[in-house]
């Protein structure tokens, strides 16, 4: 009996331990909950207040965009989107248009190519997994210089060096190239297998060797795909770059603001809106095509 009684009192106190610990537990996770969710409403108030405070600060008025609201309604309703007035524009101004959206993909397209190799270098020499400290960290910070001028600033410059005209503009495209595709290859390149990398230099490969055999073709299908997405964002950048003398749409759309002449700025728009669409409809189906090559061959 009293060895029965032992067992139960020593069973009873081990289900209560039990209890205590699951109870514990759970006002442990109760409490975390807790500093993560407060954590998180004093994250988003403190972006709401930030955000507010910036607003005031760039003198946001609701009040007096309300107030004016009809001056936008009236230039898009009145001059901008009156589907004639349009159509007439757009057909007078097609033999100013067209060649003007010939010039834009131009531009985007030859600064592309001129920024590519340039790019290629500079993303494999910014991969740690190619190259020591000594010489990735310094042209990874190249890079992000690069990356923090925008292109128009760099067709200021350019419009110095080579006048008015689209060549400045393709050099802009060019410099931006370099900087943003080989910050993306740079990426690409520290993420492949290490193991044929191993293997061929197994075989007393050089870095150079290794490099072309070995980690180049696992990110070839990559790297196509980012500069065909660039290429589109380049023909973005180069419709624009003309508002500084550089060449393509930008120019006529800039003139045509000065002029206030809206339906002109309407068509201009439409024709950069349909170049941008093509563009984008032509990488896309290139991509697809080349993921498709791609499961194949695999």
């Amino acid at each position: 009996m009293g060895d029965r009684a032992a067992s139960d009192s020593g069973g009873h106190t081990a289900a209560s331990d039990d209890s205590l610990s699951v109870d514990t537990e759970f006002q442990q996770h109760q409490q975390r909950w807790r500093r993560r969710f407060g954590g998180r409403v004093t994250i988003a108030v403190g972006f709401v207040v930030s955000v507010a405070v910036a607003a005031w600060w760039l003198g946001f008025d609701l009040g007096y965009l309300y107030a004016h609201r009809m001056n936008l309604w009236s230039v898009l309703i009145e001059e901008m989107l009156v589907p004639r007035a349009l159509w007439a524009q757009l057909q007078g101004d097609a033999g100013m248009l067209v060649p003007a959206a010939a010039e834009t993909i131009a531009i985007a397209a030859v600064g592309t190519a001129l920024g590519l190799p340039v790019a290629l270098v500079f993303g494999t020499l910014a991969a740690n997994t190619v190259t020591p400290r000594r010489i990735h960290t310094p042209v990874r910070l190249l890079l992000g210089g690069i990356r923090a001028v925008p292109s128009m600033v760099y067709a200021l410059l350019f419009v110095i060096l080579a006048g008015l005209g689209p060549v400045a503009g393709a050099l802009a495209i060019a410099v931006g190239t370099i900087g943003d595709l080989g910050r993306l290859f740079a990426d690409e390149m520290e993420e492949i297998d290490e193991r044929p990398v191993e293997a061929v230099q197994s075989t007393g490969a050089g870095a150079v060797a290794t490099t072309a055999a070995a980690r180049l073709p696992q990110v070839t299908t990559a790297y196509i795909a980012w500069t065909l997405f660039y290429l589109e964002i380049n023909a973005r950048k180069s419709s624009v770059l003309g508002i500084v003398g550089a060449g393509g749409l930008g120019f006529p759309l800039i003139m045509a603001f000065r002029a206030r002449n809206y339906t002109r700025v309407m068509a201009v728009i439409v024709a950069i809106l349909v170049l941008i669409v093509g563009v984008e409809t032509a990488a896309n189906r290139l991509r697809g095509r080349l993921g498709s090559e791609r499961r194949v061959d695999q």
